[in-house]
């Protein structure tokens, strides 16, 4: 396992936040001031994956101070994350995402005063983010160095809206967390999924095609997002263009070469994945799972999830 000042920041908080650990993933506190759990993960390269889901009965702030760097994917899915890092105010609302770059920083975490506070989070080596660009994008590896990003200053944040299909990758890793049996492999391959997708999104990495404009690729990004929010009524590829403000021969030509697939291919990828997650989770049946992913005839959906993962969809669960 790579250890990193990631994983010693992040253990430095649990025992502060009087976390104890109850099995191999899951943590509670010793305190009763907060009802529910943690569940943590560290992975072979270095990456924390940590879910918390407590009530919280009455605010108790946690206050620790850390040397060394850290970038953190941050999630809030109930509640508000707020805290003051080194004499900033930093909050992050429900339903909001960050990608959080932190050195050397004092941090006073504000709990909120009653209700449900529900987390996600992962802890990223600043190697693995060099790593990361390196492979991405090589020529601007220099502008994104973690010292040129964070520039002096012990926080440094880029705030982005929690769209669909992130929300999907997060709740599927949430149940793989909890679930004791999952292989750490499996909880990597999705963490590192998921950063390559953020990267790609909030520092806009992807190649400009041939023919399209930075604002091209932008509005592009956007007809991803509609498509995965509208998985059982998606538009129409004229009607989609109109939500975007493209002509539909940019729409086709530059979504494929932005997204290696057409929109029709992408739209039945992002289904059948979805699909393949509720059935693994034990979410749904098999005709459940197909009509919540947009499919009114169960053989053309079995047809095509045989077809996709080489299992019929009512076998996944004897998997």
């Amino acid at each position: 396992m790579n250890s990193s000042a990631v994983t010693r920041i992040y253990q430095q908080y649990f025992e502060e936040a009087l976390l104890q650990q109850e099995d191999g993933r899951t943590y509670l506190f010793q305190k009763n001031t907060e009802l529910g759990a943690v569940y943590r993960v560290t992975t072979y390269s270095g990456i924390e994956i940590v879910y918390s889901d407590i009530q919280v009965g009455r605010p108790g702030p946690i206050a620790f101070s850390a040397s060394g760097q850290m970038i953190e994917l941050q999630f809030t899915l109930a509640g508000e994350r707020q805290a003051e890092v080194s004499g900033t105010e930093y909050s992050l609302p429900d339903g909001q995402g960050a990608f959080v770059f932190l050195q050397d920083f004092e941090v006073h975490f504000h709990t909120p005063a009653k209700g449900p506070y529900v987390t996600f989070a992962l802890g990223i080596p600043v190697t693995l983010f060099h790593y990361a660009i390196l492979q991405l994008a090589a020529d601007r590896i220099k502008n994104l160095e973690f010292r040129r990003i964070i520039e002096g200053q012990m926080l440094k944040a880029y705030a982005f809206q929690i769209d669909s299909y992130m929300l999907a990758m997060i709740h599927a890793l949430i149940n793989d967390l909890k679930g004791p049996h999952t292989s750490p492999l499996l909880l990597e391959a999705s963490a590192l999924e998921m950063l390559n997708r953020l990267l790609l999104q909030v520092f806009e990495l992807t190649p400009l095609p041939e023919g399209l404009s930075r604002e091209d690729v932008r509005k592009l990004h956007h007809a991803r997002e509609v498509l995965e929010s509208r998985l059982t009524e998606p538009p129409s590829l004229l009607a989609l263009s109109r939500i975007i403000g493209l002509n539909d021969f940019k729409l086709k030509k530059g979504f494929k070469a932005c997204f290696g697939a057409t929109v029709f291919d992408y739209l039945r990828e992002v289904r059948l994945n979805r699909a393949m997650a509720m059935l693994r989770n034990e979410e749904a049946n098999v005709t459940k799972a197909a009509v919540t992913v947009g499919y009114s005839n169960t053989s053309a959906f079995a047809e095509q999830f045989c077809k996709r993962f080489g299992v019929k969809p009512s076998a996944v669960k004897k998997m």
